[in-house]
């Protein structure tokens, strides 16, 4: 090429001619450079740099032609000549050849490291190898995703790395079906809350790598991978199975829940703590009625709930309740109800035991979730008329009056102020739970069930004639109002003023017929020797012809005893001890009892021992 047979050697370069060059320097540059070094013990002249000139890269049929020809000059003349030009042009997976007038260079290929977009797939290819290598499958495919599809530039590591993508998905659908295959066994075998949260946690696990899956065989179409049809057919399948594994948990775990009668104390307790949690929303003053919201077993640390939770607590209950709650939410968020047909009916059955209405605020809440006002209003009408505590009362009826207060009247810091006044007043501080109350009832006016809650306040005080102001003041607020009118005529009873208790308690069961209203007025008739009158009352208000089945009924079947009919010499009052509940409630409120029934009374045998 330079006459005696002179020849030269070409590599890739950098820019001073460094052969090879370093990695990041020809990463970061936007010229592709050639070194042209004299094979041999001599340099290059500078007549030399005319016939370097003629020397012209080749890729596949393309000439490249060079922009630039530089000397590298050393201290002994030029060891090297560098050409450059454009990296667009280059095909990096195509070899080079240099084309002279009287030779041509074999094929130069370039390193696949230099090229543009080696970074990025190698570092995805080493990652997706390391997950595969610990066993995170899943991590493997989602950092394999570039190379889903087709890949290019086709580095080397490649078809690697797509082996690589089949074997975690392989090793994915196999490690699922296999646990899929363990928890069909386990859970047709014997459904529980453990089996159906592991089967929660497979549902979500499945969620999470269908996604990776579904796309990597979209983009792998090509070679029929039954990738796709497997997912799918285990995602179908472990939803039936969740379906009918629910289902049958479901009514498995209710059933146990309401075995029994009333007497069993976890059941009364548990749905008593559900009643709760259903008519105690978070905010009563968001809404005219009341929503069915998903439970919160956490409401019940409330003060107000506090020693519903200790009983919970103390008895090894809690975590039980919580199973509960659990059950309900799925119903409310799944069947748009809180119990269905079958546990409604149950609830139904056995309604004339109950202490309290579970059934009629149940199906209230069943048909606010139904949006059927009707059947709605006519439950929730019947449970105000059979609550035998004053302080569910209360909460029933204050959805009544928080509707009638517009949006935004009452302000947070009166909500804030009554919620510690409530802490005060568990923790035994009523000073300091007086004065807190006592600014709330005053900022949330015409809101009464704040001058209720200070008229107990001051009742627990001993404070009876405040009290008996604050609640005189709540029911001015709202004549509708009948927990603090309960109250009072509880207050007239304990002081024997019983004509004026059965004046009020008449007036009043004019406008509400209320088993607590009825209460009272048969033990002002007691205290006033009308038994045969008292009878009537409360026989009348548990009447099977009425729409309430009272917690006295059971007591009213049985014989008259001698002691009640007042044909003893114990009279009319002696206040029982081991009659049954409804007698205790009955006579409660005498002051002018005996210290026990006489000799001749017959106490029945299923309630001995019961207060």
């Amino acid at each position: 090429m330079f006459g005696d047979a002179r020849r030269v050697t070409i590599g890739h370069a950098d820019e001073k001619g460094t052969v090879p060059p370093d990695t990041s320097v020809v990463r970061a540059s936007d010229r592709v450079y050639f070194a042209v070094r004299p094979a041999g013990d001599w340099t290059f002249d500078p007549d030399d740099k005319q016939t370097l000139q003629n020397i012209t890269p080749v890729q596949d049929t393309s000439a490249l032609v060079p922009e630039t020809l530089t000397l590298v000059r050393g201290e002994e003349g030029a060891r090297a000549a560098v050409m450059s030009m454009p990296k667009s042009r280059i095909d990096w997976f195509a070899p080079v050849t240099f084309r002279h007038t009287i030779d041509t260079t074999n094929g130069l290929s370039l390193s696949e490291q230099y090229a543009p977009a080696y970074p990025f797939l190698r570092r995805a290819y080493q990652e997706g190898q390391r997950h595969l290598d610990v066993g995170r499958p899943l991590r493997a495919i989602r950092a394999l995703r570039p190379f889903h599809g087709p890949a290019t530039p086709s580095f080397s590591f490649v078809d690697e790395a797509k082996a690589l993508l089949d074997t975690a998905s392989t090793q994915i659908l196999d490690e699922a079906r296999s646990r899929f295959r363990t928890l069909r066994r386990d859970l047709v075998s014997e459904p529980d809350a453990a089996g159906l949260a592991r089967l929660d946690s497979f549902r979500v696990r499945l969620d999470s790598i269908r996604p990776a899956l579904v796309s990597y065989a979209e983009a792998r179409a090509e070679t029929n991978l039954p990738v796709q049809n497997r997912i799918e057919t285990l995602v179908h399948s472990a939803d039936q199975l969740y379906s009918d594994v629910r289902s049958t948990y479901r009514r498995e775990t209710l059933r146990i829940f309401l075995r029994g009668t009333y007497d069993n104390p976890k059941l009364r307790l548990y749905l008593a703590a559900l009643t709760q949690l259903l008519v105690t929303p978070d905010s009563a003053f968001a809404v005219s009625t009341p929503q069915v919201d998903p439970l919160q077993p956490a409401a019940l640390d409330s003060p107000r709930h506090a020693e519903l939770q200790r009983r919970l607590r103390s008895e090894g209950w809690a975590t039980g309740f919580r199973e509960v709650v659990r059950l309900v939410n799925e119903n409310i968020r799944e069947r748009n109800e809180v119990f269905g047909a079958e546990i409604m009916k149950s609830l139904r059955l056995r309604r004339p035991a109950a202490p309290q209405p579970y059934f009629e605020v149940i199906a209230a809440m069943n048909a606010r979730l139904a949006e059927d006002q009707t059947r709605f209003a006519d439950a929730w009408g019947r449970a105000l008329e059979k609550v035998t505590d004053v302080s569910l009362l209360n909460d029933l009826q204050r959805w009544r009056l928080a509707s009638r207060v517009a949006p935004g009247t009452v302000p947070e810091r009166a909500l804030r102020l009554a919620e510690e006044a409530r802490s005060h007043r568990w923790a035994g501080r009523l000073g300091a739970a007086n004065a807190r109350l006592q600014l709330a009832a005053r900022l949330t006016e015409p809101y009464a069930p704040l001058y209720y809650e200070l008229g107990e306040l001051k009742q627990a005080q001993g404070d009876t004639l405040r009290a008996r102001e604050d609640f005189r003041r709540a029911r001015a607020l709202a004549s509708a109002y009948a927990p603090p009118e309960v109250k009072m005529l509880r207050q007239l009873l304990a002081q024997q003023k019983y004509e004026r208790a059965l004046t009020r308690a008449d007036s009043l069961l004019q406008e509400q017929s209320y088993w607590l209203l009825y209460l009272p007025k048969a033990r002002a008739l007691l205290g006033r020797n009308r038994h045969a009158e008292a009878r009537r009352v409360l026989r009348g208000a548990a009447s099977p012809s009425t729409t309430r089945a009272m917690p006295c009924t059971r007591f009213l079947r049985r014989p008259t005893p001698a002691w009640m009919s007042g044909r003893e010499s114990g009279g009319p009052c002696s206040r029982p001890k081991r009659y049954g509940r409804a007698a205790q409630r009955l006579w409660s409120g005498c002051r002018r009892c005996a210290p026990r029934p006489p000799s001749g009374a017959s106490p029945s045998p299923r309630r001995q021992g019961t207060r």
